[in-house]
This record gives C-alpha cells, structure tokens and sequence, in this order.
C-alpha cells in the first residue's frame, strides 16, 4: 500500500453519498493485514519518530510532534475493520497541510506513517504514550484519553462510515420507504444487516451518567442484569424548519427539537474522566450499537465508552507554521526528495 495514497483516498471517501448496499458500510472481504514495508523502516530511523521515542527539548519542535500526536489521537476511534483507510476531520486535514506542512516536510506523508506504526503493531508504542504524557501540560490540544485508548490496544469499528446520521438515512430507506412487498420483513432484515456492529457515534450531547440498578423482571423471565454504569445521550437531528434567520421569527411555545435518545451501558473502566464531564457536553461515543425502539428514535449501545467530541472548526490552530519552519526535524528523512533539503544537498546551487 503507499502511504501517500492511503491518505489521499482516506479523504476523497468522507464525500461519498451512502448506498444502499450493506458492503458499502462494511466491506466484503476479511479486514486489512498491514505489513511493514520499506517506507515503515525509513519512518522508524527518522528524526520525527526519534523525537515521538525521546522526547525533545526543542520549543518549535514540541510544537510538531504535540500536533503529529493530537491527529493521531483524533483519528484513534474511528480507524475500523472495513479497509485501509481511517478518518480524519476536514478542518484537521486542512490544519495539516497549512499549518505543519512546508516545502521540505510533508505532513500528511509522515502522519501517515504514523498510522501504518500503530496498526501493523496493532497499538500505540508506549514510548510515544510517554512522550505524549511529557508533552501534555504545554500542548493544550492533545487529547490523552485518545491515546490511551489505543496505546491499551487497537479496537476498530466495524466501519467509520456507519454513522449515526447514515444509519437513520438507510433505516428510513429500507424500512419506513419500503413497498408493500418488502414491508413485513424490512425491519427484521435491517436488524439483522445493522444491529450488532462496533460503532463510533459524533456529535452528541452528553446528558448524565450514574449506577443503574436494572428493572425487576417477571419470575418466568431470564434473571436481572447487574448494575451498569449508564450514560444517557442526545443526537439532535437537523431541522428541516429552521432556516436561519427567519427561524427566530416564531413566537410561542419553543418548539420541541427532534432527537435520538441514546443509553449506552459503558465500561467500567473508562479513558475519560466522567467525573469531570460536565452535562451538556460534546462526545464521542465507542461501543456495540445492540438496540433500538420507536423508529431508532431510542437507541442503546453496550460495552461503551465516552470521549470528548471537540468541535475542531471553532478553534483549528494545532501549531504556528514558523515555529514549524524552524524545527530541525521538519524535513523529508522519508524520500530524500524534497525540493529543499538541509545540509550537503546542492545547497550552493
């Protein structure tokens, strides 16, 4: 696989329109075997991951490798089973070319690197989780609980293009739209294709969690669950009446906005700290989605975990470029074929 083509198709396929066909959302074939390759090699005697084992002391540099790690930490719940791709926000796309690439660096080739380390170990080295860990208290931005997460070991989703927006689409589609034909068996064949799947779930609002004991069931019945921790979470879905300014002309009763409830039993242990989650706040939730109620407008999830959904387009800024520029370690040590390289490379052309 090329690195270079990795990242580029991983960005051209968040644009795709959903198709009706599951294999679209998981695949056909058995998940990706990655291998190391000569490009792998080359990445492990570069500078920038000497400086992702060691350390630096390097202001500029700390910039770099605390931007290099964050992105890696952002892409960590969605990399998935379904090919060689993984997921990126765009505004972090955009910060990577603008704001960490330079002529003689290339960001995205040496992110990508990155990435191919973590899943042909099938984890997060944990000489980088230290570094991460160093870094942590002058790089605001970097998400530990990410890291953690897959420094633990890699678990990948079933696929990153099954999103909560795509499943209500397909549910709509194949169940609600079916004709008269398909009708009595559309919602036992969606259960079926969708239900039981890994999943990573964006954007939601984060309501409370707390113990739960489970409801009493009936002698004849199977026997009580034990408590869970229970997370209770909201999506808002977009409303097709709210048409920005002329919106804030209605008078009366506010009106209801329609949502997805979500109870997702979570883990016990858990890469973030609830205690410190405030109600009312944006996350992420991993985990199995297992069932739904009322046309999916009640959803549960099971083996879950919660983390921070940052909206990265109210703040993208993840390094200075000059500071960038002015790192030693922000060269092609990869290629060798930058079109400005340090040192004895035709430097009195």
């Amino acid at each position: 696989m090329r690195t270079r083509a990795l990242f580029a198709l991983s960005v051209g396929l968040l644009s795709t329109p959903a198709l009706a066909q599951k294999e679209f959302f998981f695949g056909t074939g058995e998940p990706p075997v990655f291998r190391e390759a000569d490009m792998d090699k080359r990445f492990l005697r570069s500078r920038v991951n000497q400086a992702l084992v060691q350390g630096t002391s390097d202001a500029n540099c700390a910039q770099l490798v605390g931007a290099l790690l964050t992105i890696v930490g952002e892409s960590a719940p969605y990399l998935h089973k379904r090919d060689e791709n993984f997921y990126l926000d765009p505004v972090l796309i955009q910060a990577l070319g603008t704001q960490l690439s330079t002529p003689r660096f290339p960001a995205n080739m040496f992110l990508v690197s990155m990435m191919r380390r973590v899943l042909i170990d099938k984890k997060l080295p944990a000489e980088w989780m230290q570094t991460a860990v160093a870094l942590a208290p002058y790089y605001p931005p970097l998400d530990l609980s990410k890291l953690r997460f897959i420094a633990d070991g890699v678990k990948p989703v079933d696929s990153f293009f099954f999103t909560l927006p795509a499943i209500l689409e397909r549910y709509d589609v194949e169940v609600l739209k079916a004709n008269a034909m398909a009708a009595s068996v559309a919602d036992a064949k969606f259960r079926d294709d969708y239900l039981d799947k890994e999943v990573a779930f964006a954007g939601l609002e984060f309501i409370d969690a707390k113990l739960e004991k489970p409801k009493k069931r009936s002698k004849k019945g199977p026997p009580p669950e034990p408590p869970a921790l229970m997370a209770r979470l909201v999506y808002y879905l977009p409303d097709p009446g709210n048409d920005g300014l002329l919106s804030g002309l209605n008078f009366g009763k506010p009106k209801v906005r329609p949502a997805v409830n979500i109870t997702a039993r979570l883990n016990e242990d858990q890469y973030t700290a609830l205690t410190q989650l405030p109600k009312g706040s944006r996350v992420l939730l991993r985990g199995r989605f297992w069932e739904y109620r009322k046309q999916l407008k009640e959803l549960e999830v099971r083996d879950a975990y919660l983390f921070q959904d940052r909206d990265w387009a109210q703040n993208p800024a993840l390094a200075d470029p000059n500071a960038v520029a002015a790192c030693p370690l922000a060269f092609n040590d990869l290629t060798g074929t930058a079109p400005v390289q340090p040192g004895g490379f035709g430097g009195k052309r």
